[in-house]
């Protein structure tokens, strides 16, 4: 949902110019995926909250409508990490030792869930693993129907790791200009098949294929304009911070209104995919710029907490869907029923806080272990 880098990557040593010189580590951008990685989970939880019966309340009723685009901002990030820890970075080697760190650290946390997910629906039962797409989703590749639901993000991840790795091979100095014209070119498309072609609406959008869903959505410019961010706040470190925060906030926020009233709570839908780029796109660049430039001027979000829980976002991302279908599953929605409203509220808010620190967990004890195991494996 990557979205989806890791603390190693934001610690590498990079080959920068003297000039500007820019933080080793980014403890707002860590704290950021956290929230990302949480707004998600709520967005998932108010699901299960809702199937009780119960009143939402106002914090779950907001997640509905604005949590799904935690993913908006992940990808938002995953092009600004992209470009920040390969800066002046070119040629064959580095293409290629940058696909191998991805690859390390894609699936080193994907696969222990892959295989948690097939055990959890083999013991649910029924015919939903016979109707997965078990290999496809085992490499992310493209599929109508992945194991883990939440896994589609990732293979647009892997689709713009393999896009870079030939960018960082091929262009040199030749980056910027570049990524700006894949980012013309992108939000030309998106405009074309919006207003002209149609394609996505409905009847109309079930009729694209995999391959122009991933290698032409809308989605590709919320990378792009991550990895943009990236070379252009290097040289403009000052500037509006807090205001660029605040309005980004405003927008994300504003986006839940925007999604309930023009949209009636759908605009996570693909047939709107437009319109959601559109709003929490901006909002997440917004942010981002405004967290960073924070950053700059020493104003940082608590170091320890943001590492381990920026750490842990990825684990948050794919685990937090497994244990809700598991206790669902077990009767826990149904039992909840029987209590008042803000009971079953908090009860949901202390399981957030739960699938947090088992993440935090997963992430010390088997993610980070596995990490260092494939990055051995592939010589890096």
């Amino acid at each position: 949902m990557t979205s989806t880098e890791s603390k190693d990557s934001l610690v590498s040593e990079v080959a920068l110019k003297p000039e500007p010189v820019l933080p080793r580590v980014l403890i707002n951008v860590q704290f950021l995926r956290f929230v990302a990685a949480m707004l998600v989970v709520t967005y998932h939880a108010s699901a299960h909250l809702k199937s009780t019966g119960v009143d939402q309340g106002w914090f779950f009723s907001m997640g509905e409508a604005v949590g799904f685009a935690g993913v908006d901002v992940f990808f938002v990030i995953s092009g600004f990490i992209m470009a920040y820890t390969t800066t002046h970075t070119t040629g064959f080697g580095p293409g290629i030792g940058f696909a191998k760190r991805r690859v390390a650290r894609i699936y080193s946390g994907y696969w222990p869930f892959y295989l948690a997910a097939i055990a959890l629906f083999a013991w649910i039962g029924g015919d939903y693993l016979a109707n997965v797409a078990l290999w496809r989703s085992a490499i992310l590749w493209p599929a109508g129907n992945p194991l883990i639901s939440v896994s589609w993000t990732l293979v647009y991840e892997m689709f713009f790791y393999i896009v870079f790795t030939l960018i960082i091979i091929f262009t040199g100095s030749y980056r910027r200009p570049l990524l700006k014209i894949l980012l013309l070119a992108i939000v030309a498309w998106s405009i074309y098949s919006q207003f002209f072609r149609h394609a996505y609406d409905p009847g109309q959008l079930e009729l694209l294929s995999l391959s122009e869903a991933y290698m032409f959505s809308p989605y590709l410019a919320e990378f792009l304009c991550g990895a943009l961010l990236a070379g252009w706040i290097s040289h403009n470190q000052t500037g509006p911070s807090w205001s660029l925060l605040l309005l980004g906030t405003w927008l994300f926020l504003m986006g839940g209104w925007v999604n309930n009233v023009w949209f009636d709570g759908r605009i996570e839908q693909d047939y709107f995919i437009f319109w959601r780029v559109l709003v929490f796109g901006t909002a997440s660049l917004f942010i981002l710029t405004g967290l960073i430039r924070l950053e700059f001027r020493e104003k940082k979000t608590a170091l320890r907490f943001s590492l381990a829980a920026g750490g842990a976002s990825y684990a948050i991302y794919l685990c937090h869907i497994l244990w809700l279908t598991a206790t669902q599953h077990l009767g826990l929605n149904s039992y909840l029923g029987q209590f008042s409203d803000w009971i079953v509220q908090l009860v949901f808010l202390c399981y957030a806080v739960f699938i947090l620190y088992y993440s935090m967990w997963h992430y010390r004890m088997i993610e980070q272990p596995l990490h260092r195991l494939f990055k051995k494996w592939l010589r890096i």
